[in-house]
């Protein structure tokens, strides 16, 4: 038993060591394990004793949590001594810029100098726990991004850049975390993750946001980890900093806003017209106490200086107000002024092509449809076209024909090319497509308008019940009504009293539609009723109006799609005119 005694307290090596000649200025390595023989003082020993701990827990930078890594302790440990410092890394992942202009580039070296000196990238965690003396939450202290710097020249469009913070053992789970941003550019964080031997495991902090310089926004960004909260169940180390977050982003209604800003608080429309340029000018003010939307984002401006109702507008170069994290991103930017180009040249190119032309161009077919995603816009204008292609801006337009002039084919042709025909794809729009706010529960049958009878006609619809019960499965209309099962798509009120404009326009035909909808067995809307309607020729009088049922024959088979037809244009209609611009559901 004498030599593995030995062995495990040292004394083997301790006096191997004391055998050899010590060699000046250099320590034993057994010093550890000499420890009990040298008379030290106790300040030096507990930090010898640190220095050990450290050294037998393995404390490094991993980029994952690891068994290298100490776990913090757990609340409740019985026998806890004081609290240790333990080492945590956080990963932040940057998105660069995928193009850069001359001054951008030299505000990228000047950061990565500023960076060399000091000038850095600051972090510090927060914890979840309230300090027991100060009542405060528990904080990191700050940490820097070490390789900014080391990474300037590195390629790709994502960068993860590392830093490390030193906490107490009993530090608890971070639940958010400080960013300041000490160089001259602001830079797009996508998110952070935090490891270090957590007993929650890695925390990941979802962030999608700017952070500004210090010298254009002073206060430090904060990012809350993932972790919902209810308001009553937020941790006491959050609720503070949420709640600063919340009110610093509905602002105080006062200032005149920056680019850089991040605060969502709301004006009236009352910069849509230039008093100071004329009365023809003057335009109305949207948004108030009786009608209070559409609203915008405040911006602080001057009024003008003929009313003070109406604010200074902005005008280009300048850009508008936008919170910074709504604005558009370098690649929708590219994308959407492509997309401008290009919806400009197709309007462009028919306005020139009716004017020029003395002939009517219009759809022949559905095979003229189709040729826009084939072929584009093609200037085809008979006796004056060898005298119209020799404008120069037409013949670089006709050359760019085959891109610029080409729709884009939507993905649900790209698969099937037939399946806007199909009625359940029909349904599907409705549910899925770009307007799906508009589609209710059908409570009351036949549906009944809110227009005045006495300019509209009689306020029930004409779809009978006799129209929709052979497609119910068995049910009658009352039961499948109670059941869940009947729904409306409703267009009628609001296009009722604009028809008469609308269908005064050459070339144009429009009606009000409603449109009765069947939930089938398998989950999938089925389309059972579309009802067009125009409005009466004089007040008072019956109102003119059709019922389609789903077809039996060829002939109704493409009355049944022109009803169709009608429908997604009035539900085109109302997404862009009344849900999109005026913010509102009618």
């Amino acid at each position: 038993m004498a030599a593995p005694w030995r062995e495990l307290t040292g004394l083997r090596r301790a006096a191997a060591a004391a055998a050899r000649p010590p060699v000046p200025g250099r320590r034993c390595a057994n010093e550890l394990c000499l420890a009990p023989f040298h008379h030290r003082a106790p300040r030096q020993q507990q930090q010898e004793g640190r220095r050990r701990r450290q050294l037998r827990r393995g404390v490094k930078a991993v980029a994952a949590i690891s068994e290298d890594l100490p776990r913090l302790a757990a609340p409740g440990t019985k026998g806890a001594r004081a609290p240790e410092k333990v080492l945590m890394r956080a990963a932040l992942t940057v998105r660069r810029k995928q193009k850069e202009d001359l001054k951008e580039a030299l505000a990228g070296h000047l950061d990565a100098l500023r960076d060399m000196v000091g000038l850095n990238v600051a972090l510090e965690l927060i914890s979840t726990k309230i300090h027991p003396r100060t009542k405060k939450p528990m904080q990191s202290g700050q940490a820097s991004i070490k390789d900014w710097c080391q990474k300037r020249g590195s390629k790709g469009e994502h960068v993860v850049y590392t830093a490390e913070f030193m906490v107490d053992s009993d530090f608890g789970e971070p639940g958010a975390i400080t960013v300041a941003n000490r160089h001259h550019r602001e830079f797009f964080l996508e998110s952070i993750v935090v490891e270090g031997g957590l007993l929650c495991g890695p925390v990941h902090f979802a962030c999608n946001s700017w952070v500004q310089s210090t010298r254009e926004l002073q206060a430090k960004r904060v990012f809350f980890s993932n972790k919902p909260y209810l308001p009553s169940e937020t941790p006491p180390g959050l609720r503070d900093l949420r709640d600063k977050e919340l009110k610093d982003l509905r602002g105080d209604g006062t200032g005149v806003r920056k680019l850089c800003d991040r605060i969502y608080d709301y004006a009236t429309y009352n910069d849509l017209g230039n008093p100071d340029r004329g009365k023809e000018f003057i335009r109305p003010i949207l948004g108030g106490e009786k009608i209070p939307y559409p609203r915008r984002c405040r911006t602080g401006r001057p009024p003008t200086d003929t009313s003070m109702l109406a604010e200074n507008r902005v005008e280009k170069p300048h850009r508008i107000y936008v919170p910074r994290d709504e604005a558009f991103e370098e690649l929708k930017q590219g994308a959407f002024s492509a997309g401008r180009l290009r919806a400009v040249l197709h309007t462009l190119i028919p306005s020139m092509i009716a004017t020029i032309s003395a002939e009517t161009h219009n759809f022949q077919g559905f095979h003229h449809v189709d040729n826009l995603y084939k072929e584009g816009l093609r200037l085809k204008l008979g006796l004056q076209e060898h005298l119209f292609q020799k404008i120069p801006l037409v013949q670089k337009i006709q050359e760019s024909s085959e891109g610029m002039l080409r729709y884009d084919t939507p993905s649900i042709l790209s698969k099937d090319k037939f399946a806007w025909l199909r009625d359940d794809e029909f349904a599907r729009q409705i549910v899925a497509g770009i307007n799906p706010v508009n589609i209710e529960r059908l409570t009351v049958f036949p549906p009944v308008s809110k227009l005045d009878p006495a300019i509209y006609g009689s306020p029930e619809s004409s779809i009978k019940e006799a129209d929709i019960t052979c497609h119910l499965n068995g049910l009658t209309v009352q039961q499948a009504m109670d059941e869940a099962k009947l729904f409306i798509l409703n267009y009628h009120d609001i296009y009722l009293p604009f028809l008469d404009r609308i269908n005064a326009i050459e070339g144009r035909k429009a009606y009000a539609t409603r449109t009765i909808l069947f939930l089938t067995q398998v989950g999938t809307l089925k389309p059972i009723a579309i009802e067009l309607s125009l409005p009466p020729s004089q007040p008072g009088q019956p109102r003119p109006s059709k019922v389609l049922t789903p077809p039996c024959d060829a002939t109704t088979n493409w009355l049944w799609m022109l009803a169709k037809a009608h429908v997604s244009s009035n539900d085109a209609g109302v997404h862009q005119l009344v849900n999109h611009w005026y913010g509102f559901q009618n």
